[in-house]
């Protein structure tokens, strides 16, 4: 029994683009079938007599020298050679593959099925919570599938001898083995070869006999991804890092000696195990409730006691993610250790849950949060400036909606500080209330930029012995502080970068002012202190609580984020910005900023064509929409002109806003104060 439309679908997802495979059947008996084909109907054809037996095939592309052994295009049965991990060009995808305990010789039942279905599913979120991308899933007739498509050397060079990428898939497949294997169902580790065959999707299980209770069945998919992506292999270095290595004796943790029990450790601390399971590398004992929150209840913290002799310990949820077994030993009994492990641990425990009161000023520091009016005045003409050789750029996005957060990046030089004084200006002059954190400007700096869009060309003065460029007065920047008195707030950096601090600060501004437009410059200067887990763990637990924030206050938030350091030399996308990719996933809007050169065309042309890329030449800046949940905007280009005098953006070249800080009557423009 077999689904040649579906067998269609499997060839084109693992072995399409003329790559083949080869097909293996395991007849009943312990015979053996092999044949090697580039096309799916030669395939098909192949197969088609082997319909009532079990049909598998490699997992990964395997090497061009294949198609020209004995069985090419054609099933041979006891052949010789077939695919060994030499064969195999690279890695293309990592099996998960989940199959209910039962008798041998049987299929599964539906209940069985049912609870293989739900150990997929805890699977699926504990790995796209360590940011995996979505897998090809499907039903294997007896159990299930997780297809992770990856892009990972084969290293194999000797028979007998395991290669790092062999042991990086063992250890990932062991953790998982670990975490989530019970009584019913396992997790198989014994995939993890590069040579590994998998059954071809749209073929039976013919195990047993065809009964009402334990039925065969035809594999099928269950999801396909719209875009395949590649998980990068960091990620799966870090789940297979969780796989617990033996501690070295000492003095302080008692493994000297072959006397410690975790069991009775545990148990004389009041930690209570609600059952101990067996899986393929130790015992697993399952806790009633985690050490370090009792709202963590079975089956989602447990210890591991490996055959190695090493203890594990794991919570699957994200608030105790970072904790490992000597951090719940130093929890239950803190002369464990040394004085110094005991300090470090209860510095992350507090960070973790550590919910600061907004911090109290003091005359050393200052006021936390400046008015305008706060800022000591720095006149350009008294500063010493070193030249970077970056012109500034500038850009205007027009409708944020509350609640919502945008994610602006660019390379160094494309105006995204413009941007954003820009769009603070904005929001200010319809009535809305502004704060601005920015970790690397200094407050001067920051208000000066601000003075010069808001002046407009017409009150600012060119800087002396400095070809294009402007400046903004005493007297104009007072009168622009006076309008933004009450309506902007820009944070004091002497309080520090550490997220535990500002974000409660942040929350108190909010509070207190009424402020509805947060804007956040830049990600990488913030200290996540507030998060357990590594950098990619503490970003994403950053992004979801300002996104969560943003929501309940209703609020907008606005983060700029640099471009990695790698993607220089290109044009900007979505996927070029620093960090964890659940930056740009959970936001809202991400827009990217370009500034408009030769090396702008130079990049562009590949993604946009020649002709938009001509259409855009006479611009200054274009903002890419690289995406808007609202409505749905997606890969929008507007070209906005430069204006140098106010670093203004505008949409025409005839544009011109006057802020509310003018006064007509007063100032016009013969009465300017030159």
């Amino acid at each position: 029994m077999i689904n040649e439309q579906t067998i269609r679908i499997w060839f084109e997802l693992f072995h399409g683009d003329g790559k083949g495979t080869e097909a293996r059947v395991l007849m009943k008996g312990g015979r053996s079938a092999s044949g090697y084909f580039r096309d799916v109907e030669s395939f098909l054809e192949g197969i088609r007599p082997y319909a009532g037996e079990g049909i598998y095939a490699p997992l990964n592309t395997i090497k061009d020298a294949c198609f020209s052994r004995t069985q090419r295009d054609a099933m041979t049965v006891g052949a010789k050679a077939t695919t060994s991990d030499t064969d195999i060009l690279g890695r293309d995808f990592i099996l998960v593959d989940l199959d209910p305990e039962r008798a041998s010789d049987t299929n599964s039942t539906d209940e069985e099925k049912r609870h293989a279905r739900e150990v997929m599913r805890r699977i699926g979120i504990f790995l796209r919570d360590q940011g995996f991308e979505s897998p090809i899933v499907a039903d294997s007739a007896n159990g299930y599938h997780m297809y992770y498509k990856v892009a990972l050397e084969n290293t194999t060079r000797e028979k007998g001898r395991a290669d790092a990428n062999t042991e990086l898939v063992k250890h990932f497949l062991e953790v998982l083995d670990m975490y989530f294997s019970d009584p019913m169902v396992k997790v198989d580790t014994s995939v993890y070869n590069a040579a590994r065959i998998s059954k071809v999707i749209g073929t039976s299980s013919n195990k047993g006999a065809n009964t009402p209770e334990r039925p065969q069945r035809l594999s099928c998919f269950l999801k396909i991804p719209d875009d395949v992506k590649v998980t990068p292999k960091e990620y799966i270095e870090k789940v297979a890092s969780l796989l617990p290595a033996p501690e070295q004796p000492s003095r302080f943790n008692g493994y000297s000696t072959s006397s410690f029990d975790a069991r009775r450790f545990l148990t004389e601390h009041g930690v209570e195990i609600a059952k101990e399971v067996r899986f393929g590398g130790g015992v697993k004992l399952i806790l009633k409730h985690c050490p370090f929150d009792h709202n963590h209840k079975a089956p989602d913290a447990a210890v591991f006691l490996m055959e190695s002799g090493a203890i594990g310990f794991k919570c699957l949820h994200n608030s105790c993610s970072g904790y490992t077994w000597k951090d719940v030993r130093l929890l239950l009994d803190p002369g464990a250790y040394d004085r110094r492990d005991y300090e470090e641990f209860r510095s992350r425990q507090v960070a973790a849950h550590a919910k600061p009161e907004p911090s109290q000023e003091d005359e050393l520091k200052g006021k936390k949060w400046f008015s305008p009016k706060d800022i000591k005045y720095v006149d350009p003409l008294d500063a010493v400036y070193m030249p970077t050789g970056i012109l500034q750029l500038d850009s205007k996005m027009r409708g944020l909606a509350l609640g919502d957060v945008t994610v602006v990046s660019g390379i160094s030089g494309a105006g995204k500080s413009s941007l954003i004084n820009q769009i603070v200006l904005n929001a200010v002059q319809r009535g809305y209330k502004a704060a601005i954190w920015s970790g690397e400007l200094q407050g001067s700096r920051l208000l000066q930029w601000i003075d010069q869009a808001a002046a407009g060309k017409n009150f600012v003065r060119p800087l002396r012995g400095y070809d294009g460029i402007y400046y903004t007065v005493k007297e104009i920047s007072d009168e622009i502080h006076s309008w933004l008195d009450g309506r902007l707030w820009i944070y004091n950096n002497a309080y520090g970068n550490k997220f535990s601090q500002l974000g409660a600060d942040m929350r108190e501004c909010v509070d207190t002012h009424g402020t509805q437009l947060l804007v956040l410059d830049r990600r990488m200067s913030m200290n996540l202190d507030t998060y357990p887990g590594d950098k990619n763990d503490r970003e994403t637990q950053f992004i979801n609580e300002i996104k969560n924030y943003a929501k309940a206050r209703s609020i907008h938030i606005v983060l700029i984020c640099h471009p990695r350091k790698e993607m220089m030399n290109t044009l900007l996308r979505m996927e070029s910005i620093s960090g964890t990719a659940d930056i740009t996933n959970l936001a809202d809007n991400v827009l990217l900023c370009h500034r408009v050169g030769l090396d702008f065309e130079h990049r562009a042309r590949d993604f946009f064509g020649d002709d938009l890329v001509r259409d855009m030449s006479c611009y200054g800046v274009v903002i890419g929409v690289a995406k808007n949940r609202s409505v749905g905007v997606k890969d929008l280009l507007i070209g906005l002109y430069f204006e140098k005098e106010s670093r203004r953006f505008k949409n025409t070249l005839d544009e011109h806003l006057v802020y509310g800080w003018q006064d007509q009557n007063r100032y016009e423009v013969g009465d300017l104060p030159y």
